[in-house]
């Protein structure tokens, strides 16, 4: 079970480079070790594929690619590829969620579980 899981409801998504919803500040820090994301979505997209971005300070926490929801479909179970150079969440992060493109999905929920990272308390 995560130790933390930080959560975002955005009822009709904008695309484009901007945070939505709220922006999170962590309290420790945390392992991207065994994050994971999830994705629902209440109307599935009904163009294309719906992509999500999950940034820490500005930067993405993915690697080459990012999480999404084909046309048609309403969840994505889990998602764990993240960027190879990131390991971790460090204190004090703010961490946003953006939406390259929505393709008509709406109501999306979208989870990050985390995981506190030993000596959790690092700051940078």
């Amino acid at each position: 079970m995560a130790d933390r899981i930080l959560t975002w409801f955005i009822d009709q998504p904008l695309d484009g480079n901007q945070a939505q919803g709220p922006v999170h500040c962590l309290g420790t820090g945390y392992s991207l070790r065994d994050a994971v994301v999830r994705i629902h979505a209440q109307k599935a997209p009904d163009s294309g594929v719906m992509t999500v971005d999950i940034q820490d300070d500005g930067i993405s926490i993915f690697g080459s690619r990012l999480p999404s929801l084909q046309k048609t479909r309403t969840q994505e179970e889990e998602w764990d590829d993240f960027d190879d150079s990131l390991s971790r969440m460090d204190r004090f992060s703010f961490i946003s969620l953006i939406f390259n493109n929505s393709a008509g999905a709406k109501g999306i929920t979208v989870s990050l579980e985390l995981n506190e990272e030993e000596g959790g308390d690092t700051e940078r």
